[in-house]
């Protein structure tokens, strides 16, 4: 009785380390939601353009674009990297806390703030920033993206 139950206490030991230890390609596939053309607006209401994309297996760019989508002038990248997922756009970066089918989110590791995507229907992604104001209050900014075809 007690072999059995040193054994199954072992064995789920095993299977919350599993899932607690790292992230897979498996985990990266679930944001092909993302892959695409988008637009969106930023704080000042001007329209911004993106596109999201696979290089690799292991890896989710997204590059910033004019309206004609013909040329870049910003890239970012989400990767799997040691079993982490990781964002990282020039020097900031954020670390993966949850990935889930159409939904990602991130906690900075080097940036001012935390952020999630998450997917809303075929056409519309969710994308909200949680920041510290410069009052020293939480502070919530969402944007929509929405697909272009």
């Amino acid at each position: 009785m007690i072999r059995a139950l040193v054994l199954i206490f072992a064995l789920v030991a095993s299977a919350c380390a599993t899932i607690a230890g790292g992230y897979t390609q498996g985990d990266i596939a679930k944001l092909a939601f993302l892959e695409g053309r988008w637009q969106g607006a930023g704080p000042d209401g001007a329209p911004f353009y993106e596109q999201y994309d696979f290089p690799t297996p292991a890896t989710l760019r997204s590059q910033r674009f004019d309206a004609a989508f013909t040329t870049v002038s910003d890239t970012s990248t989400v990767s799997l990297e040691d079993g982490g997922v990781f964002s990282r756009w020039g020097d900031y970066s954020w670390k993966a806390t949850e990935i889930a089918d159409g939904y990602i989110a991130f906690a900075p590791v080097n940036a001012p703030s935390a952020f999630h995507w998450k997917k809303l229907d075929a056409s519309t992604v969710e994308v909200v920033q949680k920041f510290t104001g410069e009052d020293g209050k939480p502070q919530t900014y969402t944007v929509l993206l929405k697909r272009i075809a």
